[in-house]
C-alpha cells in the first residue's frame, strides 16, 4: 500500500503530536519509579482485566454480526471476532483506520460490501457515544462538588502552565495551523469519478446504519451493548486491587477512571498514548493519588491492554490469511474440476 504525501504528512503530525504529549507527561518520571510500582503490583489482577477485556471484544463481535443481519447479510462470529481484533490493531497504528480495516477484512472473509459494514459500525459507535454520555452524566451527578473543584483547579492550572511555558502555546498554534492546512488544502483522496459508485457507496452506508431497526434479536443486541460497558467498567475497575495506592478506591472512582479512560480513547491519537495517561491520572488525584504515580498506574493499565490487542490483533491477522488461503485453494480446486 503507497503513502502519499497526504498521508505521509497526516501520519507525522499524528505522532508528533503524540510524542509531544508523551514527553511532556513522562519528562519527570523515572524507569526505577515504573520498576518500583511494578514490584508492588498484584499481576493476577492484570490477568483478570485482560481476561474481561477479551469477552468484552467477544461480545463486539457477537453485537456487529446481529447489526449485520438486519443488513440482511450473515458474517461468521469468528471472522467478526477476527476482524474486530484487527480492526484494534490497526488503531494502534493511525486512528480511525481500524474501522476501516475491519471492514475490509470482513469483506475478504465473508463477502459483506464494505460500505454495509462501515454503516454498522457508525452505527455502533452513535449507540457508544450516547452510552458514553450517560455513564458520565450519572458519574457527574454522584460525585458533583468533587468533579466540579476539579474541572476548575484543572482549566486555573492549565492556564499557569500556559502563561508559564508560553512555548507550548507557540506549539499548539503551529500544529493547528498545520492541521487546518491537511483538513482544507489537501487532496481528500483519490476522487471517485463515477457518480453510481458514489451512490451505491452512499446507499450501502445507509442501509448498515438503519439497520438497527432491523435486528432480529434485539434483546441479544441490547444485552451484548450492556455487557459490553458492563465489561469496561470491570476490566479498568479491576486493575485498581492490584496496586496498595489504587486498591481501595471505591465503585464511583472506577465510573471516574470508565469515563476518563474512554473520552482519552476516543481521541484521534494512536491507540489513546498519552490522552488516556492524562485524562486517567488526572482524574486519579481527586482520590489522593499523586499526578506522577496516577501516570504510572494509568500506563500500567493501558499497557496491558495494549499488550492483549497487540498480541490477539496480530494472531487474527494470521489467522484470516491462513483461512483465506485455504478458501481461496478450495475455490480454484472446485473451479477446476467444473472446467474439466
Amino acid at each position: 500500500m503507497k503513502l502519499n504525501v497526504k498521508e505521509a504528512a497526516k501520519y507525522a503530525f499524528v505522532l508528533i503530536l503524540t510524542g509531544a504529549i508523551f514527553w511532556y507527561l513522562f519528562r519527570q518520571i523515572q524507569l526505577d519509579d515504573f520498576k518500583s510500582a511494578l514490584s508492588q503490583f498484584n499481576f493476577w489482577w492484570i490477568g483478570l482485566s485482560i481476561f474481561l477485556s477479551i469477552f468484552s471484544h467477544f461480545l463486539r463481535a457477537w453485537r456487529w454480526k446481529l447489526l449485520l443481519q438486519g443488513s440482511d447479510y450473515s458474517a461468521n462470529l469468528s471472522n467478526s471476532y477476527f476482524a474486530v481484533m484487527i480492526g484494534y490493531l490497526a488503531n494502534s497504528i493511525f486512528p480511525r483506520l481500524g474501522e476501516v480495516t475491519r471492514c475490509g477484512i470482513l469483506n475478504k472473509t465473508d463477502k459483506v460490501p464494505v460500505s454495509i459494514s462501515l454503516g454498522t459500525v457508525v452505527t455502533e459507535r452513535v449507540i457508544d457515544l450516547f452510552i458514553l454520555l450517560i455513564v458520565t452524566a450519572v458519574t457527574f451527578l454522584l460525585q458533583f462538588n468533587l468533579l466540579e473543584s476539579y474541572f476548575n483547579n484543572g482549566l486555573l492550572s492549565l492556564k499557569t502552565k500556559l502563561i508559564d511555558n508560553w512555548w507550548i502555546l507557540g506549539l499548539l498554534f503551529v500544529l493547528g495551523i498545520f492541521g487546518l492546512y491537511l483538513l482544507f488544502y489537501t487532496s481528500l483522496g483519490k476522487r471517485v469519478k463515477l457518480v453510481g459508485k458514489v451512490r451505491d457507496f452512499v446507499g450501502g452506508l445507509w442501509t448498515g446504519i438503519t439497520s438497527l431497526k432491523h435486528v432480529k434479536n434485539q434483546f441479544g443486541f441490547w444485552i451484548s451493548t450492556l455487557g459490553i460497558w458492563v465489561l469496561y467498567f470491570f476490566m479498568l475497575y479491576v486493575i485498581t486491587f492490584g496496586s496498595p495506592l489504587t486498591e481501595n478506591l471505591g465503585i464511583l472512582a472506577g465510573l471516574s477512571i470508565l469515563v476518563m479512560g474512554s473520552f482519552g480513547m476516543a481521541t484521534p491519537i494512536p491507540n489513546g498514548v498519552g490522552a488516556f495517561h492524562t485524562l486517567v491520572a488526572g482524574v486519579l488525584v481527586l482520590y489522593g493519588i499523586d499526578q506522577q504515580e496516577g501516570i504510572i498506574f494509568a500506563t500500567i493499565m493501558h499497557t496491558s491492554q495494549f499488550i492483549t490487542v497487540l498480541v490477539i490483533g496480530s494472531i487474527s491477522l494470521i489467522l484470516v490469511n491462513i483461512k483465506h488461503k485455504r478458501q481461496s485453494k478450495i475455490g480454484n480446486s472446485e473451479q477446476n474440476k467444473v472446467e474439466e
